[in-house]
């Protein structure tokens, strides 16, 4: 559990400017979809993304239309980035060229890389104030997310030095002034310095 709960939470490996995440490698048929989301860096700053993904061709067959808050298509978001349902890619019959995989290692590998994408910036939030979105080729929302980490759960993690992980989504609805203010005692405490960024 430890493990997972770090793997969720470690840095993307897309550095800041890519315009296009493609993970195939060339092994399989790709189209464009849209990754539109927020990120947050460890001063605080809040930035919105969008990015083309390269995504196995045919998904849009099993991804009908969402709307903002129907994960659709989307399985989770995480801090490096967003993961497809990987049922979405068993029920399209999507071909991944395990064919010309050297080993069992390699198409497991390859699997992996078609349903995960790490994506520009920091830390990735997914929350109803900050929605994570992904549209297909023809511009169609197919997947969402809006429970992953909230601006606060970003900022708190880096004002802990990565010791508190909550997505403070619940409280973001439910108290949104002391969430407001429990935001602005996290922006002062990195814009002075004292927090252990994570």
């Amino acid at each position: 559990m430890e493990g997972r709960q770090r793997d969720s939470l470690r840095q993307s490996t897309v550095p800041l400017g890519t315009e296009v995440v493609d993970n195939s490698e060339g092994l399989y048929p790709t189209e464009g979809w849209q990754a539109s989301y927020f990120s947050v860096d460890s001063d605080g700053g809040l930035s919105e993304h969008s990015v083309t993904v390269r995504v196995p061709v045919g998904l849009e067959a099993v991804c009908p239309p969402v709307r903002v808050g129907y994960p659709g298509c989307v399985y989770a978001v995480r801090r490096w980035g967003f993961i497809l349902r990987p049922s979405a890619l068993a029920d399209a019959g999507v071909d991944l060229g395990e064919s010309v995989l050297p080993d069992d290692e390699g198409a497991l590998r390859t699997i992996l890389r078609a349903s995960a994408f790490d994506l520009p910036g920091a830390f990735v939030i997914a929350s109803p104030e900050h929605p994570f979105r992904l549209a297909g080729a023809d511009g169609t929302l197919r997947g969402s997310s809006i429970l992953w980490r909230t601006y606060l759960g970003a900022l708190s993690y880096y004002v802990s030095g990565g010791q508190t992980d909550a997505d403070f989504v619940r409280f973001s609805m439910e108290a949104e002034e002391s969430y407001r203010q429990a935001v602005e005692v996290c922006l002062e405490a990195l814009a002075a310095g004292a927090a252990p960024h994570a």
